[in-house]
């Protein structure tokens, strides 16, 4: 069987995930790329778009290069660095070793991100790749009988609703000693607890939970600019469960709210927990997309540790996951 490698664009205009993936049937990164030296021409952006799906910021200014200027096919990575590194159009850089290509930019919007994986290299870091590589919706929740660590934990990671920069691409909070089930619970009764949660302990009723929260959550319509409106929100429980239900009751029924850009669309979203794993991502905005919301405890993380590390390091660490 042959190899692939895998594409990544980490860009917020593609898919609820906030990135498209793709394999592509080449052995190496820098195969794809000497094909594209021989394919791409004369329209680069079209071969592009076919290749890949999407239309990936900046890529086709090395294509573009070649056609104009015909240089010769790079014969190792080492030689393809020199070639990005003099006509990639990137805002940001661009890093290549032997087994991938890692670019960032930004389109003057958002900061984006992509990059080109070979499987020897995915198959060696899966702590750091077994996420970006994954590229459906939802993630697997079966936890069979796996019993999780001695101490519960939970974990709850999170895009940026507007990303500024991808050195810091979301949070992840760490909440010792509860697991999933109790999390609602935990919420409604802590004193103190991480101003990140401060929206979702108020979408908490006093009895139900953490769907029906995350529901809630979905249609919150008040905004402050492009953060959330959370004024209110950090007394006791009940008067920050108040505050929710009279944003909420104002939106009920509208098919279009008040969003961070303009307007959201709650049906587009997608809310799913299970036991031991809850996962939303919640419409934004049309252009500017969905927020990522996944929150996981010991026990799936236990089941899906690759998965559990990479989630926690694309969230919570640098644009590059291998950095």
């Amino acid at each position: 069987m042959s190899r692939m490698i895998w594409f990544v664009y980490r860009s917020p205009y593609h898919g609820v995930l906030g990135k498209h993936v793709r394999e592509l049937p080449d052995a190496s990164v820098l195969d794809w790329f000497r094909r594209g030296w021989d394919e791409a021409a004369p329209d680069s952006n079209a071969w592009l778009q076919a290749e890949l799906g999407v239309d990936v910021y900046g890529l086709h200014t090395v294509f573009d290069e070649v056609d104009k200027r015909s240089p010769p096919k790079p014969e190792s990575m080492a030689e393809l660095r020199e070639h990005l590194k003099k006509h990639l159009y990137v805002e940001g850089r661009v890093m290549v070793d032997d087994h991938s290509v890692r670019a960032l930019t930004d389109d003057d919007e958002v900061p984006l991100a992509y990059f080109f994986l070979d499987h020897a290299l995915v198959d060696e870091r899966p702590a750091r790749l077994a996420y970006p590589v994954h590229g459906r919706w939802p993630l697997p929740t079966h936890t069979g009988t796996t019993a999780g660590h001695d101490d519960p934990v939970t974990t709850i990671a999170m895009s940026q609703i507007l990303a500024a920069d991808w050195d810091t691409p979301g949070t992840v909070i760490r909440v010792p000693g509860v697991r999933l089930p109790e999390l609602a619970g935990w919420l409604r009764a802590a004193d103190t607890w991480p101003e990140e949660l401060t929206l979702l302990r108020g979408c908490i009723g006093p009895d139900d939970d953490l769907a029906a929260a995350l529901d809630r959550m979905n249609r919150w319509g008040a905004w402050d600019d492009e953060a959330p409106d959370l004024r209110g929100m950090d007394g006791p429980h009940e008067d920050a469960h108040g505050v929710v239900r009279s944003v909420t009751t104002r939106g009920a029924g509208r098919q279009v709210i008040p969003g961070p850009l303009g307007q959201r669309r709650p049906a587009l979203s997608r809310v799913e927990v299970t036991e031991h794993l809850a996962q939303a991502v919640l419409h934004m905005d049309d252009d500017f997309g969905y927020l990522q919301l996944f929150l996981f405890d010991d026990v799936w993380a236990s089941e899906h540790r690759y998965l559990a590390k990479s989630l926690r390091r694309w969230f919570g660490r640098s644009w590059d996951p291998l950095k």
